[in-house]
């Protein structure tokens, strides 16, 4: 999970990179420059506990949470929210709202400037920060496949699983059957990137690549944002198939995959201005149903 959220951090990167790569050539750096880079090197280590994390028994709170980046104006500002075990618990908003800094906070890329961050009750720093990633499953808007076969980009994510765990987990995220009618089938060479596979396609192989490692949470991150709807419909019909076999959370600006979220909790300016389940807060009449009128969804 750490390096496809990496790698989705990363790529768009790589073309600035090599636009300055003439710029970059006829630098060198200062002796206080290098120093500088080392001492910024030293603060991002990793933190992390010694506590192994093993499963998730009742939940995970965020708690009077601020997050600001530096020299930047407060991304998150006191939010609380709970994430229920064997829950559905969304994360919605406009585009810069800071949904996508709650994941960060969630997976421990980073570290909130106030309040804290709790698995069952015990801040997320103290357990031993990778063997908690071990147990969760990512699901990103633009997925990272890689020019191999299906199978291989499946087993990328649990190496050791067999052919039982690879079919269970595509029937539950509605992949099988498009797999099982290629020629190929499991062993579909995808392309670069998996440009052999059509959008909908892809994101259902990487929804069966997070299932298989059958994760204590699962993230969707803006999971169906730019599907055409038949594929949004799939990929919806496999989230409610897994929803209570795992904790979900699921960050989205389109309301419609998150109908039938245990919880929702609307996030505007840094802050959680609604919560409740989606009839709660359309009877509300609020941000969450003036977002949902402009999608189409009620009248």
């Amino acid at each position: 999970v750490i390096i496809l959220y990496a790698l989705r951090t990363i790529i768009p990167m790589i073309g600035q990179v090599v636009t300055q790569k003439n710029t970059l050539s006829n630098f060198f750096p200062s002796y206080e420059q290098v120093n500088r880079i080392k001492d910024s090197a030293v603060e991002q280590i990793q933190k992390t506990g010694e506590l192994a994390f093993k499963s998730l028994g009742d939940s995970i709170e965020l708690k009077g949470v601020c997050f600001s980046y530096p020299n930047k104006e407060p991304v998150l500002k006191n939010i609380d929210a709970t994430i229920k075990k064997g829950k559905m618990t969304a994360f919605v908003g406009e585009s810069g709202a800071g949904k996508s800094t709650i994941v960060d906070l969630l997976i421990g890329f980073n570290e909130p400037d106030n309040g804290i961050v709790t698995m069952d009750g015990i801040p997320l720093f103290d357990y031993d920060i990778n063997s908690f990633r071990q147990r969760i499953g990512y699901v990103p808007q633009d997925c990272i496949l890689f020019n191999t076969t299906i199978r291989d980009n499946l087993l990328w994510s649990k190496d050791d699983a067999s052919e039982s765990d690879i079919v269970e987990a595509c029937k539950l995220a509605n992949a099988h059957d498009f797999i099982k009618a290629m020629p190929e089938g499991y062993n579909t060479i995808v392309g670069d990137r998996g440009v052999q596979l059509s959008g909908g396609q892809r994101q259902r192989v990487a929804l069966s690549r997070a299932i298989l490692r059958k994760p204590e949470l699962l993230i969707l991150d803006e999971a169906t944002s730019s599907l055409d709807s038949q594929s949004e419909i799939l990929i919806q019909e496999a989230i409610e198939r897994i929803a209570h076999q795992t904790t979900i959370v699921a960050i989205a600006h389109r309301l419609s995959t998150i109908a039938r979220a245990d919880w929702i909790y609307v996030i505007a300016g840094g802050e959680v201005v609604e919560q409740g389940t989606y009839r709660d807060l359309i009877n509300l009449n609020g941000s969450f149903k003036n977002m949902a009128g402009s999608q189409g969804l009620v009248h």
